[in-house]
């Protein structure tokens, strides 16, 4: 197989070297503190699976059946 030249030169082979990792690192780094501050908190979490109330108890008075008069 062919090498593919990237770099040419030793200086530039040598900056890659250096700056890809480092801005690779850096991205993640900016990724994850993103990704903290929009997640919710536990505060936040137990608020979103508070329990439904029944249907029968949230039933408007109108949807009750009608009494039987005798």
């Amino acid at each position: 197989m062919i090498p593919v030249p990237i770099a040419d030169s030793f200086l530039a082979g040598s900056l890659l070297t250096l700056l890809l990792p480092t801005l690779m690192l850096t991205a993640l780094v900016v990724w994850y503190v993103g990704f903290v501050r929009r997640a919710p908190g536990p505060e936040e979490a137990s608020e979103a699976a508070a329990p439904t109330p029944e249907p029968a108890e949230s039933a408007p008075p109108e949807a009750a059946p009608p009494q039987q008069q005798g």
